[in-house]
């Protein structure tokens, strides 16, 4: 069913319905309209943060005092430099590798000559 056939069916259903019923449908699509709103929201003042900051960052620039990153902005960037300072999980690269028997063995002498030439 493609949008315009959808958007007629639901018109069709929503002409049956009692005053009541119709009532908590408006309700219910409303508060989809919040929460999207307000993710697009959240998600545009995180990204808007990140972007001022990594610029800052990678372009080695002191902050504007005339543009200062506002509190929002900076609790925005210590959640996110929170988040990927954690500590990741015992064994969740478990089976995709495997350590060999010989690891702890000396390494060969041709390749300590790489690091120690003589």
């Amino acid at each position: 069913m493609n949008d315009v056939e959808l958007r007629q069916c639901l018109i069709e259903k929503l002409g049956i319905l009692s005053p009541d019923n119709i009532n908590l449908i408006w309700q219910f699509v409303d508060d989809l309209n919040h929460e999207e709103a307000s993710n697009k929201s959240d998600n545009y003042l995180i990204e808007k943060a990140l972007q001022k900051w990594q610029f800052l960052i990678k372009n080695n620039q002191e902050m504007d005092s005339k543009n200062p990153l506002s509190e929002n902005e900076i609790k925005i960037i210590c959640q996110f430099l929170g988040q990927a300072n954690q500590s990741r999980p015992v064994g969740l690269a478990k089976e995709e590798f495997a350590v060999p028997d010989d690891f702890n063995n000396p390494l060969p002498d041709e390749v300590l000559d790489l690091f120690y030439p003589q």
